[in-house]
């Protein structure tokens, strides 16, 4: 269209110094905007990001070295404070619910995810990733049972110790299957992906530690624990691609790593305020430049076993999970709902792992899941994080006896990633 080849041409013909300042600026009234509108803020950037995408004013492009540098930071950091924000400590309260849980909310997912993926046609390998994508969740409305007192309940410290579980179970089998796509699966092959594994975790999580403990007790100034915490990223995402995995893998036990090694969140505030506000958000907005909303809809269409297959498995498998947990250890109905709805939006760990999926090609050139996946997981991503705040919000109410309240739950800027998931 005309006006938009005369907006991309303003803008490049606008000073650097300038551009940064709009580019600010952006970043500074998405959030302000999300809040107003009352959505999570992952999309907010996933909308900016279609519209000033290719699908949009073709203003930016995914594929340039500067955007794919901010999105591989915004990620890796995505991913390191998804770890960081896990708290052992939920694991030890209420075990028994919590172990139970964990294994329902995962497994019945998975392996619903990945009956439909095989239905649709989809190889082992890419059917057990796609089930895992639907498998783990991101607690963004645990805001809102907190305000409203929920968050000491049993029931909701097992939903939080659960989602302890399904971060790990999703990296693990992210590892696995990346790695299975790109060199191909064979026995001796998984047994030394697994070995990789078993030797990598434990390397990161407690050499990183002890080495963060050192250098953070010698370091009192903010820039250089900023550092510190930026260089133990870099590292351990380095030290995974040596061992043949994911840098997120890397960096999603670096967060775990740095969290037992500095257990306030004061400590690593520079580098959380930093990601928070820029490169997160920045990599939001470009997995929203692969959106495109005539082929996602195309792929509803024409692959509707896929589409409205996974998204029944999602709801279906949650509930199922929901109501496993609760019926055992005597939840009320208006509890299973509250943990159901808790459990189903799909954002932080979910978004990460997809795009890296969808980036991964093997030496066919053959990307591990394809567009129309991608596609189905985005949409899944809007749905649930529009849709549960709600329900939990009505869940909450109905148990504490108050009053239906207009707001779902102060969405957080960076899209929802204060809690683990």
């Amino acid at each position: 269209m005309p006006w938009t080849q005369t907006a991309v041409e303003f803008f490049t013909h606008l000073a650097p110094f300038t551009r940064f300042l709009l580019w600010l600026l952006l970043f500074l009234l998405v959030p302000l905007l999300c809040e107003r509108a009352r959505i999570p803020g992952v999309i907010g950037f996933l909308i900016a990001g279609l519209i000033l995408g290719p699908a949009g004013i073709g203003l930016l492009r995914p594929d340039t070295p500067l955007t794919q540098l901010i999105s591989e930071l915004g990620v890796a950091l995505l991913l390191f404070f998804i770890g960081y924000d896990i708290d052992f400590s939920k694991l030890r309260q209420a075990k028994a619910q919590v172990l139970w849980f964990g294994l329902l909310t995962f497994g019945l997912p998975l392996a619903m995810g990945y009956a439909i993926a095989r239905g649709c046609g989809y190889t082992v390998n890419a059917s057990l990733l796609i089930g895992s994508l639907i498998a783990s969740h991101t607690l963004l409305a645990y805001p809102v049972a907190a305000r409203l007192g929920l968050g000491e309940r049993l029931s909701v410290m097992a939903t939080s110790g659960a989602t302890v579980f399904t971060d790990i179970a999703a990296m693990l089998v992210l590892a696995v299957c990346l790695v299975t796509h790109r060199r191909g699966f064979s026995v001796a092959a998984l047994d030394m992906q697994m070995l990789q594994v078993a030797i990598f975790i434990p390397l990161v999580i407690f050499g990183g530690r002890w080495v963060l403990s050192w250098l953070l007790a010698r370091m009192h100034r903010d820039e250089s624990r900023l550092m510190i915490l930026f260089l133990a990223v870099a590292c351990a995402t380095q030290a995974a691609e040596l061992f043949g995995l994911d840098g997120i893998v890397g960096a999603f036990l670096a967060g775990i790593a740095a969290r037992q090694a500095t257990p306030h969140p004061s400590n690593a505030g520079v580098l959380k305020v930093l990601s928070d506000t820029f490169l997160i958000p920045a990599f939001f907005m470009v997995t929203g430049m692969l959106l495109h909303p005539i082929e996602a809809l195309r792929t509803f269409v024409e692959q509707p076993l896929l589409a409205f297959g996974l998204l029944a498995a999602l709801l279906l498998a949650k509930l199922l999970a929901a109501i496993g947990v609760g019926l055992p250890f005597r939840y009320s109905r208006n509890e299973i709902g509250l943990v159901w709805s808790l459990t189903l939006p799909q954002v932080a760990a979910t978004l990460a792992a997809a795009t890296v999926a969808y980036k991964t090609v093997n030496s066919a050139g053959r990307p591990l899941i394809d567009l129309p996946v991608l596609n189905v997981i985005l949409m899944l991503v809007v749905l649930t994080s529009l849709g549960a705040p709600l329900l939990t919000q009505r869940f909450a109410d109905r148990m504490t006896g108050s009053q239906p309240r207009p707001d779902p739950g102060g969405p957080d800027p960076a899209g929802g990633v204060a809690r683990a998931g």
